[in-house]
């Protein structure tokens, strides 16, 4: 048997490099519900400081009765930004339905930074919502990107997605409407 040569294995890494960034997040994320772990102790997220893309402050009780898909990104941040279309097409797939997706952003650009990231990949159905770190893991003591909390229609955080995720599959889709 012989060994591949040094230029045979970088040259199939660089194959790999090539191929289009959706074609890898699509591809190769697990389902959101695959990677969904309970809560314990189900915490308040109400207590979240949200601002809008204005500014101006927004409130979870506002989306009382309906399961929110809080998910916490940064445009700066890899993996959140591959994950960022499927959870634009979870938005379409749930228009109807007692499900909110809210994409909150942490970036020091603010409110500039999330416009520009949704421009350059043509998502035009999400908000644009930035949230605070320490505000963030004083509520839900959560502090990585990307993660998510499914909150039930009282606020609560029932379910973290913890990582990237294929938001958009069947099973997930399925999952989020039988919690309704």
């Amino acid at each position: 048997m012989t060994r591949p040569t040094r230029r045979a294995v970088l040259g199939g890494m660089g194959a790999f490099a090539v191929l289009p960034r959706p074609l890898l997040a699509e591809n190769f994320a697990p389902s959101a519900v695959s990677l969904a772990r309970p809560v314990p102790g189900l915490p308040d997220a109400k207590p979240l400081q949200i601002e809008d893309g204005t500014g101006a402050p927004v409130s979870l009780a506002d989306h009382a009765g309906r399961i929110v898909v809080l998910n916490l990104w940064g445009p700066w941040c890899v993996p959140c930004r591959r994950e960022m279309p499927s959870l634009a097409r979870l938005a379409e797939l749930l228009e109807g339905h007692a499900v909110d997706v809210m994409p909150l952003a942490f970036d020091w650009r603010g409110a500039s930074g999330v416009r520009r990231f949704y421009t350059e990949t043509g998502i035009d159905n999400l908000p644009v919502l930035i949230g605070e770190g320490e505000n963030l893991k004083a509520v839900l003591d959560l502090e990585n990107l990307p993660s998510t909390a499914i909150l039930d229609a009282e606020g609560r955080m029932r379910f973290v997605v913890a990582g990237e995720a294929r938001w958009d599959d069947d099973k997930t889709v399925d999952w989020l409407r039988a919690m309704l």
